[in-house]
């Protein structure tokens, strides 16, 4: 049994991100690039505070695998980069690079899938 309690607090706290989140843009009808820079520059204050820790030990995958985890990772590369270390910084921009490729592939192959149809 105390192998499954990881499981249902990473399941937990990620959902209750991932509502918190789906509320403000259902509210503030925002489009999704503003809801995930407030995401990571919340995870980013909440690294800054310490509370990212805590709930990275308590819910563990729960909180790294959102974009709130990625505003952590940004704050600890730019802690690294203020110590002399480059590596974080420049391990974030090749992933931020590497979704952004994919987001063009997969806006190219929409835009070629749909292209001459008509939506009625």
């Amino acid at each position: 049994m105390e192998a499954v309690i990881p499981f249902v607090a990473a399941f937990f706290i990620g959902g209750a991100f991932c509502a918190f989140f789906q509320m403000i843009q259902d509210h503030t009808h925002s489009i999704p690039p503003k809801i995930l820079l407030v995401g990571i520059g919340a995870g980013a204050l909440a690294a800054a505070l310490g509370i990212m820790g805590a709930l990275g030990g308590f819910a563990g995958a729960g909180t790294g695998i959102l974009v709130i985890g990625f505003g952590e990772a940004v704050y600890m590369a730019i802690q690294q980069l203020l110590g002399g270390d480059w590596t974080g910084v420049l391990t974030n921009f090749v992933v931020l690079l590497v979704f952004c490729l994919m987001g063009v592939i997969a806006g190219a192959g929409h835009l070629a899938c749909t292209k001459g149809r008509k939506d009625d």
